[in-house]
């Protein structure tokens, strides 16, 4: 069987043209654009999912996905307010926190 992966991405005036790729073990499995939710099946067991834009991107968050269970996770970009003044620091000095990641709960984060 499968389990089900839900990415959640705001709307933002951060990045609105451009999509976030979707990483899960090192390998992208997709991307989601701006306002987007998007399900990817992947395989049960202990997996790390990480979005990038470019050479930024979230921090990996690991996960644990049951047979036949569904996840999800909502990602954003950090840059909001002022921190918007801050891009180009984020960018050399902080790119893993460009986007924030998080994971968020369901009753269907167990399996049926």
């Amino acid at each position: 069987m499968t389990a089900f992966l839900t990415i959640v991405r705001d709307s933002g005036y951060a990045d609105p043209l451009r999509a976030y790729r979707v990483f899960v073990d090192g390998k992208e499995i997709g991307k989601v654009g701006n306002g987007e939710t998007k399900t990817f099946p992947v395989n049960p067991g202990a997996h790390r999912l990480a979005l990038k834009i470019d050479w930024c991107g979230s921090k990996a968050v690991e996960f644990t996905a049951a047979d036949g269970a569904s996840m999800s996770f909502q990602v954003r970009s950090n840059l909001r307010g002022a921190r918007i003044l801050a891009a180009l620091w984020y960018a050399l000095f902080a790119w893993n926190s460009w986007l924030l990641l998080e994971r968020t709960t369901s009753d269907r984060d167990v399996a049926s």
